[in-house]
C-alpha cells in the first residue's frame, strides 16, 4: 500500500513540428521511466540484425550515426562491438541519461549529442545511418522527411546504408491500432501502468497515440499524459521520398526478418535504402 498519495498531474501533449517539440514527446517524466517502459525490448538482437543487414547488402561498417537515439540503447550495444557510434536526439533528459551511462563503460567510441534530426550538421561521414524504434514516424511533415532523408544522405560514405523501421499502412489499415494497458512493478514499493489509446487517421496517415502514464514511487503518485503523433508508411511514398532526397536503391523487410517481403499483417517493417 502506498499510504497517503501525494499527487502530482500534468499533460505533455504535444506534437513533433513544434519549435519547442523536445518538451513536447518524451518529456522528463516520460524519459525517466522510458528504459522500465521497454525492459523486455530485445536491444541486442535487434543490434545482431542490423550487423545481419550490413552483412547481406555488403556494407563495411565502422562509424556509425543512431538518429533518434534515445536514452542510448541500440547506440551502447553497438559501441560495445567495436563500431564508433554517434548518437543523435532531440530530448535533453535523454541525452543526459544516455551520457551518463556511458560514464560505467569506459568506451571512447561512443558519443551522443543533443540535435534535431531534420537539420543536424557534422563533420563525419558514416558507413551506416540507423533510425530505429519508429523514430521517422514522428515525422508527420512531407517537407521535413525530405529534409530528414536529405541530411541522412549527405552525412553518409559513398557506399553507405540507411536502415531504419516504421509503422506499415498496409497493416495498420488491416489490423488497427486498439487501446492497450501495461504494468511494471519495478520493486515493491515502485510500479508504472500505462495506458495507450490510440486514434486512427486514415486520410492523413496518423495514428495519435494518447498514453496515460501512472507512476507510483513511495509515497509519491505522478499521473501525466503524452500525446505522440505517429505517421505510418506505404511502399510507393517510401520509395518516392527516399528516390528524391537522393537515394538510389530502397528496400522492405518485415522487421528483424530477412526472407521475405512484408505483408498486412506486418506492423513494423525495415527500410533499407543505399547511397549508390
Amino acid at each position: 500500500m502506498l499510504g497517503k498519495n501525494k499527487i502530482q498531474s500534468s499533460r505533455e501533449s504535444k506534437s513533433y513540428e513544434d519549435e519547442k517539440r523536445e518538451q513536447m514527446v518524451f518529456g522528463p517524466l516520460y524519459s525517466q521511466i522510458y528504459d522500465a517502459l521497454y525492459k523486455d525490448k530485445d536491444y541486442r538482437r535487434e543490434c545482431d540484425y542490423l550487423e545481419e543487414l550490413f552483412k547481406m547488402f555488403r556494407v563495411k561498417v565502422k562509424k556509425i550515426l543512431d538518429l533518434g537515439c534515445g536514452t542510448g540503447n541500440h547506440s551502447i550495444e553497438l559501441g560495445k562491438r567495436g563500431y564508433e557510434v554517434v548518437g543523435i536526439d532531440i530530448s535533453e533528459k535523454m541525452i543526459n541519461i544516455a551520457t551518463e551511462k556511458l560514464k560505467n563503460l569506459n568506451n571512447k567510441k561512443i558519443k551522443f549529442i543533443r540535435d534535431d534530426i531534420r537539420n543536424f550538421s557534422l563533420k563525419d561521414r558514416f558507413d551506416a545511418v540507423i533510425s530505429m524504434f519508429a523514430v521517422i514516424g514522428y515525422i508527420n511533415e512531407n517537407d521535413d522527411l525530405i529534409k530528414t532523408f536529405y541530411n541522412v544522405r549527405e552525412h553518409l560514405k559513398e557506399d553507405g546504408i540507411f536502415i531504419f523501421d516504421v509503422w506499415f499502412g498496409p497493416a495498420v489499415i488491416n489490423l488497427k491500432p486498439t487501446q492497450k494497458v501495461k504494468e511494471i512493478n519495478l520493486q515493491e514499493s515502485e510500479k508504472i501502468f500505462r495506458i495507450t489509446t490510440p486514434k486512427l487517421d486514415v486520410m492523413k496517415h496518423i495514428v495519435e497515440v494518447n498514453f496515460k502514464v501512472i507512476y507510483a514511487r513511495e509515497d509519491n503518485l505522478h499521473i501525466f499524459e503524452e500525446n505522440h503523433k505517429m505517421r505510418f508508411f506505404f511502399p510507393k511514398e517510401l520509395e518516392l521520398m527516399l528516390k528524391i532526397s537522393g537515394f538510389k536503391r530502397v528496400y522492405l523487410l518485415p522487421f528483424l526478418e530477412t526472407e521475405r517481403e512484408p505483408n498486412e499483417n506486418d506492423w513494423n517493417i525495415t527500410v533499407i535504402s543505399l547511397k549508390k
